[in-house]
């Protein structure tokens, strides 16, 4: 059977060839292959077509426009839809001047600029992702005249480098310029006028059929010329797939109105076909791969995880001077210092406190148990006294840290020193690029392992971010380290899953690797114990039975435990009596609460994996009732662009009620359901047929919640979704979205009166939707459903009391206080500065984002160095413009504070021709650099400098403060 890899290579590169295939199939294809797909979308849909589908689209327009020869891979339905016509498919080489016409041209507006199709306002600014670029493009502007160009990362928001010019395209298929409106308005109207209905339909909706936006009816066709070669490809396929296609699409037009848009706005029919000239072949598919790409590598920096600190008003927060209140917005006042900007907090009795921005050090979310929170009192003292009692509590717990860190520090770990030139030939074998902080994550727990000491660790990251890797290379390090390796998983699912995955990257090094789940039988378990206990198996993966009391490790240097939330916390200290000095690294996308208390206390080491693999894109999320033509819709979006989709219903008892049920409102498509309590082998079979992608949906109850890794499965429903926690509703969106494919989501209800709980888990599913989220909705997790325990069980009422930020700032400086942590990044007290001069905000008309606002002042207000308070001013004056003279006094205010905290001054008192510089007790002023610049007196017994004859307060300042 003929193979796309020869005809690619055989037709004639110097005209333009169309490849027609029957439906979407991924390829991952050299530069010179074009791919034109069709919509992902029904039409009038509620979502948008995915960039990356919009991005292929304009790509191919764009280079057929300019002429090229290319070769163009398609499908029938693509090839007969409207879209630009080709004398208005705009191009305009930008270089000195811009028109801002980005809406008109279908860019759709964001805060920050993420996906092809988008661009963002600020000022000056200008960002735009063009979709014909690996990067977005970001201008500044003086008027309309041009004084930067860059490229910037859509991930971190900052430039990567200058250029001197680009080509500006269509954002979308759909224009928006006044014309292109009234054309629609019109033949909406002269069609209902036609069917005498009072049909509705948005502009918005109409999106999903672009030909309606434009007066000429224009294909793909329109761009090519007319010595273009076509090529079949298993045209009975293609027919069928069209038909189908089609049929779907007329399907959920469920109004006459829509009827009659689609059918004239569409696209052609395929009676062309008659008279095109075309030369057939029949293709398998099944193994089919045309020309790889070459791995471009991209310089990504780390993502901070930065937005725990979004507010909203009427929410709690903690003022550490102050207490509890409640956040009522930002508002700029004009003082007799100068403008700043304050943040409102309210407390009991309507009175209010107006904290400056330059001090939300001080201020933070409140995270804890809420029901039973009481807003504090601004006249009394109870709130210090809450304070001090929460101190003095951690103080007596404290001698219990010591002990454990005592332990930590003499007990003799096992050390696994590796082989360096096995482990880089290892490392080589891994096909994708590692993010930034996945390669921080690596080198820790390679330095851990190393170490004399015992490794306790937890490894934080979502679904597809690295973790596996990061596992797999720390096991090979024990291998090589002539070391043994447990990883323990909690399904079998998943240690089926990992047994492949180590499977294939070691095989080739002959390490020795076994699994063990409850479905083998007792004699195979019998040969495996003994082969472990004669050291014969170097890594052992498997499920509850690792805990059997008859496995006998030889030579246990590493345990790895996967999704550690699902075990309890004696059955994860097992471990470490087995073997004293043991290794360990535990994973997690959402840690329970218990392991995120031990790691922010210092009891573990955390590492942290927040940045996506390049290409991931966020899972378009939706959250509502229970609907047939809903659920419909979606799994044949799915089917229609050759994927697959899982359906999640976690009660067994009526699980075949769900299966008869799908099996109505998609006939069409092949069912299968799997759950715990079935055969053996039948569950097995069932999902092998899945991996092989000869079932189209998957019933499952959460048996598959860890472990289902299928990249072509991109729909997931999970029904009934107000009955799961935060952690197993992100587990579960975790078997999704795990390419650069869009995925959906849908968690569904069928009970229209939900608790308050199950409303505040199912709206933080779908806000915290970036990927990278996990960690996120663990703290989000905890604002829910309040604490567990950190350092016993009666720090719970404590957390509760003063909320968990300023609990863990009190815990971090006691450590510091009393040597328990030398982590230089805890920071105690930062300088109080009264008094200086200037106006002092990011204005407005800068930034007039009031979020994004106030996460910069929160930024600039935590900073540790001079360092850090400059590289946000420089990636501010990037992402926003020329900074005003009022961000610069706040930069030149956020480095004297740095400064003088490093200095241990406590408080900095700016008054009439004099500053006083108050010391924290035990510091020893430099009089000595105060006397070069101004007349100076200091007071031992206060451990307080004072300067008179200043003038410029910043300049001298920084003069002094050395």
């Amino acid at each position: 059977m003929f193979n796309i890899k020869n005809l690619i290579n055989k037709i004639d590169k110097n005209k333009n060839n169309v490849i027609i295939i029957p439906e979407y199939s991924k390829f991952e294809v050299e530069d010179e292959v074009l791919y034109y797909p069709d919509s992902d979308i029904f039409p009038f849909e509620e979502f948008d077509i995915s960039s990356e589908i919009k991005s292929k689209r304009l790509k191919t327009l764009y280079e057929l426009k300019n002429k090229k020869n290319n070769i163009i891979i398609t499908t029938l339905h693509a090839i007969t839809r409207y879209t630009i016509p080709l004398k208005h498919y705009y191009i305009k080489r930008i270089e000195n001047n811009f028109e801002d016409i980005l809406y008109e041209l279908g860019y759709t507006y964001k805060n920050e600029v993420r996906e092809f199709g988008e661009y963002s306002k600020r000022g000056f600014i200008r960002d735009i992702f063009l979709p014909i670029s690996n990067n977005p493009i970001r201008i500044e502007l003086f008027d309309n005249d041009i004084e930067r160009i860059n490229l910037f990362d859509s991930f971190t928001q900052k430039s990567i480098k200058n250029v001197s010019y680009f080509d500006l395209i269509p954002g979308s298929e759909v224009y928006r310029f006044k014309e292109n409106i009234e054309l629609v308005e019109n033949r909406i109207n002269r069609i209902q006028k036609n069917l005498k209905t009072d049909d509705e339909v948005s502009i918005e909706a109409l999106y999903s059929i672009p030909g309606i936006f434009h007066k000429d009816k224009n294909t793909l066709f329109s761009y090519l010329e007319n010595n273009t070669d076509f090529y079949l490809i298993n045209k009975k396929d293609i027919l069928k797939s069209f038909s189908e296609k089609e049929k779907e699409n007329i399907e959920v037009c469920d109004t006459n109105l829509k009827k009659a848009i689609y059918k004239e706005f569409s696209g052609i029919s395929i009676d062309f076909l008659k008279d095109l000239k075309y030369k057939e072949y029949k293709v398998n598919f099944k193994n089919n791969v045309i020309l790889k790409k070459e791995k471009v590598k991209y310089d990504m920096e780390e993502i901070p995880l930065i937005d725990w600190e979004d507010l909203k008003e009427n929410d709690y927060v903690v003022h550490s001077d102050y207490g509890i209140g409640l956040y009522k917005g930002i508002k700029t006042k004009e003082t007799i210092l100068g403008i700043r900007e304050y943040i409102i907090v309210e407390y009991s009795n309507s009175s209010r406190v107006f904290v400056p921005v330059e001090r939300l050090d001080k201020l933070s979310k409140f995270i804890g148990d809420t029901s039973k929170i009481k807003i504090s009192n601004l006249s009394g003292k109870r709130w210090q006294s809450k304070k001090k009692k929460v101190e003095k509590n951690i103080r007596e717990k404290l001698n219990e840290l010591k002990e454990i860190y005592a332990k930590r520090e003499n007990s003799k770990g096992i050390s696994l020193i590796g082989d360096k030139e096995l482990e880089e030939k290892f490392v080589n074998t891994f096909s994708h690029i590692e993010t930034a902080d996945q390669i921080r994550s690596i080198n820790e727990v390679k330095k851990d392992l190393e170490s004399l000491k015992p490794m306790d660790r937890l490894l934080v990251g979502d679904a597809g971010f690295g973790k596996t890797e990061i596992a797999m290379r720390a096991a090979f390090k024990a291998v090589v380290s002539n070391y043994q390796t447990l990883l323990l998983a909690p399904t079998t699912i998943l240690a089926k899953q990992h047994y492949q995955t180590f499977k294939e990257r070691m095989d080739p090094f002959g390490v020795n690797i076994e699994l063990i789940t409850r479905y083998k039988t007792i004699s195979e378990k019998e040969n495996l114990y003994k082969k472990i206990k004669n050291g014969n198996v170097d890594i052992i993966i498997g499920t509850h039975s690792l805990f059997s009391k008859k496995i006998d490790v030889k030579n246990l240097g590493l345990v790895i435990i996967d999704e550690e939330q699902k075990f309890g916390v004696l059955q994860k200290e097992k471990f470490k009596k087995i073997q004293i000095g043991v290794n360990i690294l535990m994973m997690s996308a959402t840690p329970i609460p218990r392991t995120m208390y031990k790691s922010m206390s210092g009891l573990q080491e955390i590492s942290t994996i927040s940045t996506p693999p390049f290409g991931r894109i966020p899972i378009q999320t939706y959250v509502g009732l229970y609907s047939k033509k809903i659920v419909r819709k979606a799994l044949l979006r799915e089917k229609s662009r050759s994927g697959q989709s899982i359906f999640i219903h976690n009660r067994v008892q009526d699980i075949e009620n769900i299966y008869s049920e799908l099996k109505s409102i998609v006939p069409e498509l092949k069912v299968k359901y799997v759950h715990g309590r079935m055969k053996k082998s039948k569950f097995i079979d069932i999902i092998n047929d899945f991996y092989s992608n000869k079932i189209d949906v998957l019933l499952a109850t959460t048996i598959i919640e860890n472990g289902i890794d299928v990249p072509n499965a991109n729909t997931l429903i999970v029904d009934d979704s107000f009955r799961y926690g935060i952690s197993q509703l992100y587990q579960i969106k975790g078997r999704v979205g795990r390419t650069n494919k869009r995925a959906f989501a849908y968690f569904m209800y069928r009970n229209q009166l939900l608790n308050e709980d199950s409303k505040k888990r199912l709206e933080s599913i779908k806000r915290f939707n970036e990927p990278g989220s996990g960690l996120k909705l663990a703290l989000r997790d905890l604002e829910i459903r309040g604490y567990g325990d950190l350092l016993g069980l009666e720090q719970k009422g404590h957390i509760n009391t003063i909320g968990l930020h300023l609990y863990k700032n009190i815990l971090e400086k006691i450590m510091l206080e009393e040597k328990v942590t030398d982590d230089e990044k805890i920071n105690l007290e930062f300088t109080d500065i009264i008094g200086i001069k200037g106006n002092m905000i990011i204005p407005e008309n800068y930034i007039n984002n009031s979020i994004e606002r106030m996460r910069i002042y929160r930024r600039i207000s935590i900073c540790k160095s001079e360092n850090e308070v400059i590289s946000i001013k420089n990636e501010i004056e990037d992402r926003f413009g020329r900074l005003p003279k009022e961000i610069k006094t706040l930069f030149d205010y956020a480095i004297v504070r740095v400064k003088a905290t490093k200095l241990k001054i406590e408080k900095i008192e700016i008054g009439n021709g004099y500053i006083l510089f108050k010391y924290n007790k035990g510091a020893i002023p430099k009089i000595e650099n105060f006397l070069k610049h101004s007349k100076s007196k200091f007071h031992s017994k206060t451990n307080e400098i004072i300067c008179y004859g200043t003038d410029d307060e910043i300049k001298f300042l920084n003069k002094v403060l050395r």
